[in-house]
């Protein structure tokens, strides 16, 4: 039923119900919940043509739902390793730079808090995309080379600094010799 389209109010009266109902579910069943609800965005935002209709929330509260969604359907799968990851990142990614404000504050509500429960997979693309390091296609007639290290991400730049501070850690230890051996000797 939460794949159809819906009056918001009916989908928050339907969830109230799913929430009470939860823990008696087995875990396809809640599997299947948080696959749904990847796939709807949340609902954290309204569909076209339905702000104008006045049983539309608040963009505060739209946002403050998909939060609480998320974090009773989605986070619990993602924890024990058994949530689509990928699809979590791309998500949080469309609502940190969407249009609508209850998109943005949606995603600031799931990664804001104390413990969100984000998998390191998900943190590193988020923090990827926000440092406008996103892995870009090769250019067309450009041959594609693999990477030099099975560390390095393919841009040389985990190889370069780690480099640099393997050079000034053997710096400072060549340092402190010196400075013990001029001891010694004077």
């Amino acid at each position: 039923m939460l794949r159809r389209p819906l009056e918001y109010a009916v989908l928050t009266v339907l969830l109230q119900e799913i929430a009470g109902r939860l823990p008696s579910w087995e875990h396809p069943l809640r599997r299947e919940l948080c696959e749904v609800a990847l796939d709807r965005e949340l609902w954290a935002v309204a569909p076209p043509g339905a702000r104008a209709r006045p049983s539309e929330p608040p963009e505060e509260q739209r946002a403050a739902n998909a939060a609480e969604l998320y974090r009773w359907a989605v986070r619990p799968l993602l924890g024990g390793g058994d949530g689509r990851v990928g699809t979590v990142a791309e998500l949080l990614s469309r609502l940190r730079t969407s249009p609508e404000p209850s998109a943005r504050e949606t995603f600031w509500l799931i990664v804001d808090g104390e413990r969100p429960g984000l998998p390191d997979a998900v943190w590193l693309s988020l923090l990827k995309e926000a440092y406008g390091m996103p892995r870009t296609p090769p250019r067309p007639g450009v041959p594609v080379s693999p990477p030099a290290h099975p560390d390095d991400p393919g841009n040389g730049y985990t190889r370069r600094f780690l480099t640099r501070v393997a050079l000034l850690l053997g710096g400072l230890v060549l340092a402190i010799a010196l400075i013990g051996l001029w001891g010694m000797l004077t």
